[in-house]
């Protein structure tokens, strides 16, 4: 019975001494999860961080080609008004031309009818 209890003890020994290996097993696993949960979270911030730098850029890109958008047709249209002036007093300069023109045909058709027809310049 003696051999017994002493075969009963050891073995309760080594079941003890098992169950603490399976304990610091644990232990390691637990401290190695913990490690790759630290490093998921920082590449989860990491990507996350990665997704909002790349959407600020796409936003500040997509406002920069507003930006140029507009100015470019600001200055399209700047050029138009700029050459329509231009074209504008370059009209102005002809009907003042074709105003003389017209005032130096109307005056001479005057003299020409009060040439051929001396009787009836009172009726002009």
């Amino acid at each position: 019975m003696e051999k017994g209890l002493e075969k009963l003890l050891t073995s309760m020994d080594e079941l003890h001494q098992k169950l603490e290996n399976i304990n610091e097993t644990l232990q390691q696993f637990e401290l190695r999860l913990s490690h790759l949960e630290k490093m998921d979270s920082i590449e989860h911030r990491v990507s996350v961080n990665q997704i909002d730098l790349t959407d600020i850029k796409e936003i500040v890109e997509k406002v920069a080609d507003f930006q140029r958008e507009e100015l470019l047709g600001l200055s399209h249209y700047v050029k138009k008004n700029l050459q329509a002036n231009q074209y504008q007093d370059e009209l102005k300069l002809i009907h003042k031309r074709l105003d003389y023109q017209l005032n130096k045909i109307s005056k001479t058709e005057e003299a020409v009818l009060i040439y051929s027809h001396p009787n009836k310049v009172g009726e002009l």
